[in-house]
């Protein structure tokens, strides 16, 4: 069994890396017209998981959408290592609709991989919203059970 989870991570590591390659080389095309910043910091610790969310900013993307970038810092506190990945960050609207993380984006630091215990990462993820509703970033910990929840502060 641990034999199949170690492939399965080995698996996801390289599915990071071939994704933060390919993100690299596109260019996002959006043109900042708007912007707005949240910048109070707030931690919470889910399973030995510290995660700390380091401000929002927010750009127009298009008539009806925006573009929400998250900064985060996730630290391992466990004694074993540990996968955070984007695939556990969604945003959630006020009509409780999850966004996933938008791939093409061009952003700051790489949020997500391998972290190992007492490790720590800091980087931001994106997500293409739409406009005018109050927003939430969820981190699930799919394989222990459980979530934290951020209100995040857009106009």
């Amino acid at each position: 069994m641990k034999g199949k989870i170690l492939i399965l991570l080995s698996l996801l590591a390289c599915l990071l890396i071939i994704l933060v390659v390919t993100v690299g080389v596109t260019n996002d095309s959006t043109e900042p017209t708007a912007s707005d910043h949240q910048d109070e910091s707030e931690t919470q610790e889910l399973n030995g998981v510290y995660v700390t969310l380091n401000g929002v900013s927010v750009t127009e993307h298009s008539d009806t959408e925006q573009l929400v970038k998250v900064d985060l810092t996730a630290e391992n506190t466990r004694e074993s290592s540990i996968s955070f990945l984007p695939v556990n960050l969604t945003l959630v609207d006020e009509e409780h609709y999850a966004y996933s993380h938008a791939e093409r984006i061009e952003t700051k630091g790489i949020i997500g991989g391998q972290l190992e215990s007492g490790r720590s990462v800091s980087g931001e993820i994106a997500f293409i919203v739409p406009k005018d509703t109050a927003l939430e970033l969820v981190y699930s910990d799919h394989f222990r059970g459980g979530q934290l929840m951020f209100p995040l502060k857009v106009d």
